[in-house]
């Protein structure tokens, strides 16, 4: 008879082999450590955006408002630290990493983006933890998105919180 694994037993040993490989390749605390690959998209320049996800698209802008994809801008902030924008995918991979499935809810109200624009490239990555969707935007045209989770909320939340510059 062949061994069958439980839904339990497979999410069990999916993580201790990806805590096995993110060991052996160094990873610590989303930072690249020294001799692990580092994420090619952290070469590219990075925006990192607090969004208000309260406005749905189509609904009257207040004058002096920036959008992000019909969204309202509250917070934009440059990283300039190769680190820090590391330490922004990282935690944008756990995200969606992490995620364990559930019911689909479909509000995409999201509060956090990330822009990166690498060899001429304009790539947007915003971000609904009320759902747990993010939807991938590419030099304006919606390429992609999927399921999130939690865990990149706080990690978001400080380096936002941290930064100084507003949109």
């Amino acid at each position: 008879m062949p061994y069958q694994l439980s839904r339990v037993s497979m999410k069990s040993l999916f993580a201790m082999i990806l805590t096995t490989c993110c060991l052996a390749a160094g990873c610590t605390n989303g930072k690249t450590a020294p001799g692990a690959t580092a994420d090619p998209r952290a070469a590219g320049t990075m925006t990192f955006y607090r969004l208000d996800g309260d406005r749905y698209p189509g609904d009257p802008v207040p004058p002096g408002t920036t959008l992000l994809h019909r969204y309202s801008v509250i917070k934009a902030c440059g990283i300039a630290d190769r680190e820090t924008r590391e330490e922004i995918l990282a935690a944008f991979e756990t995200g969606i990493a992490d995620h364990q499935g559930g019911m689909a809810v479909d509000c995409f109200r999201p509060r956090h983006a990330i822009r990166i624009v690498l060899d001429g490239v304009t790539t947007d990555h915003l971000i609904c933890f009320e759902c747990s969707n993010w939807m991938t935007w590419t030099d304006g045209e919606r390429t992609g998105g999927g399921d999130t989770a939690d865990p990149s909320r706080p990690t978001f939340d400080r380096i936002l919180d941290g930064c100084s510059a507003s949109g």
